[in-house]
């Protein structure tokens, strides 16, 4: 697991809505954090979209992580979810 996040590069239109944002980062198999969300999306509290994500269904792992005697959380999606929304994307394009 990694803790340095790039903006994931895809073919899609770019989401308009901070939790479309939060959602699509977290599709590309990235690992996001509180600063990563801001310094990439100018996105101010990223536990609250993570809450939102999760309440609607959206199955977010996530650990705390201590870096220089400060501790954040780190969120991702694991292998089976990513793949779980791979192949509903797939099924809804046919």
């Amino acid at each position: 697991m990694t803790t340095t996040a790039t903006a994931p590069v895809t073919n899609e239109q770019t989401p308009k809505t901070q939790l479309e944002i939060v959602k699509a980062h977290l599709m590309t198999g990235a690992t996001i954090t509180t600063w990563d969300a801001y310094r990439l999306y100018q996105i101010t509290c990223l536990a609250q979209r993570i809450h939102d994500l999760r309440t609607a269904g959206l199955t977010i792992q996530s650990e705390i992580v201590t870096h220089n005697d400060k501790r954040f959380s780190v969120y991702w999606l694991d292998e089976a979810t990513l793949l779980d929304m791979q192949s509903i994307t797939n099924t809804e394009g046919v």
